[in-house]
């Protein structure tokens, strides 16, 4: 009986065209718009050259083979962090994936007599965090700072604590936060304030709030490294107490093995050349306005404006139609289907990256054009 109920629901997903398979990449392909590596640093020999030039293999462990609290708090995690503190002048504790770091925040500090504001497309670690927490939770429109304002003065006060919690790029719709707005709201009505960047690290340098100089209005920032920073894992930067407070008792923080030292040492010089990759990011910058401008051109919709592009098709089986047959022209396009996204509005996910060539950008948006009037 178990599994013949665990076939049926499966079969049903196929019948909605919304199954999910593991599939191995191992094709060239002319474009690949399904990384999240934005700067390309897994693809530069050069830029790897010289992190694996200063390894010393016979010294540096490959696991960390334990938790923190027992034997994988090595000394590369120490160093990480210390590099990390002296650029956002607060604390870090670094986490084997942001997906762990974002629930932990949430399931953490906040419980049943306390109030999240969070925004409807917020990513589901942090839905994980707040139904872990059994805290009360208010749903704002994406990135519409009058109804959340509207949610506060209503709910605020039943409440002890408060936090809003936003990302900085999102990562389906590819929007971005106006967070001078969100601060303002913050302080207004006595909350705390909850930045997810793991899209943003990277592309915007060190992320939104250090380019803004708002550090200090942030609570709890995480920063993602899987993306932007060409790795796994997760930083959180808060205030000394608050990362005491989760050493003692943040459960996925205790109980969780390590970052090896070889990925660490890898985050900590991707971490410490930021400065230095200002290239790759004007280059992404540059083909972020020639995408959007060829958009436009070719009367295709999009309510994205950063490296993330979405074109929202709404039915299943036409969005996998449309990206088959862009794989098949060499071009790695994924559909992007529920529950990752509301129900119909299923869509083809664009991740723009630095070393495109606008010449293929170009050709590519020509075909995109071409199997949309097809399907639609």
């Amino acid at each position: 009986m178990f599994y013949k109920d665990l076939f049926q629901e499966l079969e049903d997903l196929k019948k909605k065209s919304n199954y999910r398979e593991l599939k191995v990449i191992e094709e060239n392909f002319i474009l690949d718009f399904s990384t999240n590596d934005y700067l390309n640093l897994n693809l530069d020999k050069s830029f790897k050259k010289k992190f694996i030039d200063n390894i010393d293999f016979n010294k540096i462990s490959f696991g960390s083979c334990g938790s923190r609290l027992l034997g994988g708090n090595h000394r590369e995690i120490i160093d990480f962090e210390k590099e990390i503190d002296k650029v956002f002048k607060k604390k870090s504790l670094v986490f084997g994936s942001g997906y762990d770091a974002n629930t932990t925040i949430i399931e953490t500090f906040y419980s049943s007599q306390d109030i999240i504001f969070t925004d409807r497309y917020n990513h589901a670690s942090i839905y994980d965090g707040v139904i872990n927490s059994k805290v009360k939770i208010i749903r704002y429109k994406h990135l519409d700072y009058l109804d959340l304002e509207k949610k506060l003065k209503k709910y605020r006060n039943l409440y002890k604590k408060s936090l809003i919690i936003t990302e900085s790029i999102y990562s389906m719709d590819g929007d971005i936060v106006d967070l001078d707005k969100i601060v303002l709201l913050k302080n207004k009505y006595d909350s705390q304030l909850y930045l997810d960047e793991a899209h943003s690290y990277g592309v915007l340098g060190y992320g939104l709030a250090y380019n803004k100089s708002l550090i200090k209005e942030i609570d709890f920032l995480m920063l993602g490294l899987g993306k932007g920073g060409s790795s796994s894992g997760g930083v959180l930067i808060l205030d000394d107490i608050p990362r005491s407070y989760i050493i003692n008792k943040g459960r996925k923080f205790i109980y969780t093995t390590a970052p090896s030292p070889i990925q660490t040492q890898w985050n900590r010089y991707v971490f410490k050349n930021i400065p230095f990759l200002e290239d790759k990011i004007k280059k992404l910058n540059i083909l972020k306005k020639f995408f959007y401008k060829k958009l436009k051109e070719q009367d295709i919709q999009t309510m994205s404006t950063e490296q993330i592009v979405n074109i929202v098709i709404g039915d299943n089986k036409k969005t996998i139609e449309i990206s088959e047959n862009l794989i098949k022209e060499g071009y790695l396009v994924y559909p992007i289907k529920e529950p990752t996204v509301p129900k119909k509005t299923a869509r083809i996910r664009l991740t723009l990256t630095a070393d495109m060539k606008l010449e293929e950008v170009e050709i590519f948006i020509e075909k995109l054009s071409h199997e949309l009037k097809k399907i639609i």
